[in-house]
């Protein structure tokens, strides 16, 4: 070290770390002291003008630079008399942070529901020493990002999946498969539909609702696409106007869809709905839907409506409960959903209505069949 305007290069991590120490003030002046040589060093100041700075004797620069060189912060910053103090970060400080990291901050006394890095750090650096890793109270927050990204842990996140809460999933999603490969057995190699003798059919209905569909006006009109902008331009300002709920079913025979639209999504709506199919389909048909345990579909009213009809006339197979996947119609919904409601706008909520129906129009001037596959080949009879 001859030239005293040598510049020390920090390993990746160390600038934060010292950095922050520089600005502590709960810790040793000495640290402190030591933080602020190496930080300068790193800019390429001189020993001289580092100790003037500091108004310390050159010798203390050099000497925190060169333990600095050897062996690092611990080395640099720490006496070498602190006997037992481990040069890096210990499995067991690592696994206390993680630990941590896992838990709910509102379990450790908090408001929050997830950790923030500010949050994390202040109580690593508050709850250190008490927990015997005293080398953690000056842990910085790039450090903990380390450590959390090599062990992979996202504390700051949440990733929503879906819990298999039914007992009976399988034994409902291969009741549904079964019906699926029903249907495939009711075409024939081009795909018309085989008729049987008696003119008996199975119609398979795919049910469910859309609820709270917004009917939404603009304040002004939208300005339509020019040569000089080729966006529609859209008043950030809006009115509601209530809201309708759709019922609606897929045909899985014919692929025809087949809507109500209501204020509301009770058990006279179903009701209704019931009887949309009923007067639709031949009286010897048996009309067999697909659907969720909604407590509409199950309720006194359906059963005294259901009592009316013929044992066979009406026939529910019930998906799993978190398993409406399974229904063909949400795949309907959401092409709906992409298709036509995305970004719609309107002056009153009847043209909503009108809308949702003239879309249904559309759909089934040219139907799509639907097939389903997944799982299809584990189905045997």
């Amino acid at each position: 070290m001859a030239n005293h305007t040598y510049c020390i290069e920090l390993i990746e991590g160390d600038h934060d770390y010292l950095l922050s120490l520089s600005k502590n003030r709960t810790i040793q002046a000495k640290i402190v002291e030591r933080a602020k040589i190496l930080l300068q060093k790193e800019a390429g100041k001189s020993d001289k003008s580092v100790a003037e700075g500091l108004c310390i004797d050159v010798s203390t620069v050099r000497l925190c630079a060169h333990k600095y060189l050897e062996g690092g912060t611990d080395l640099a910053l720490y006496d070498r008399q602190r006997k037992g103090r481990p040069a890096e970060i210990s499995p067991e400080a690592v696994a206390w942070i993680i630990n941590l990291a896992c838990q709910r901050p509102a379990d450790l006394g908090y408001s929050q529901e997830l950790w923030t890095l500010a949050k994390l750090h202040k109580h690593i650096q508050d709850y250190a020493a008490e927990a015997g890793f005293p080398r953690l109270t000056t842990i910085s927050k790039t450090r903990i990002q380390q450590i959390l990204k090599e062990q992979e842990i996202k504390p700051f996140k949440i990733k929503y999946y879906c819990e298999k809460r039914d007992p009976d999933f399988e034994t409902k999603m291969h009741d549904i498969l079964t019906v699926y490969k029903q249907i495939e057995m009711q075409f024939d190699e081009n795909g018309n539909i085989i008729v049987p003798d008696d003119y008996n059919l199975t119609i398979t209905v795919s049910y469910d609702e859309k609820p709270g569909i917004q009917a939404i006006a603009n304040t002004s009109d939208d300005l339509r696409p020019t040569e000089r902008n080729g966006e529609v331009l859209r008043d950030y300002e809006y009115k509601r106007l209530g809201t309708v709920s759709l019922l609606a079913g897929i045909d899985l025979l014919t692929g025809e869809a087949i809507p109500l639209v209501s204020d509301t999504h009770k058990s006279a709506d179903f009701v209704r709905f019931l009887k949309i199919l009923d007067l639709k389909y031949p009286a010897q048909d048996t009309i067999r839907i697909i659907l969720d345990n909604h407590s509409a579909h199950t309720s006194k009213e359906t059963k005294a409506f259901l009592s009316t009809m013929p044992e066979w006339r009406f026939e529910f197979v019930f998906t799993p409960k978190h398993g409406s996947w399974l229904n063909m119609v949400e795949s309907f919904f959401s092409k709906m959903t992409k298709q036509m409601l995305k970004g719609i706008r309107v002056k009153s909520k009847q043209e909503l209505i009108d809308r949702i129906y003239k879309y249904f129009e559309e759909i089934n001037a040219d139907p799509v069949v639907y097939h389903w596959k997944y799982k299809m080949d584990e189905i045997q009879f």
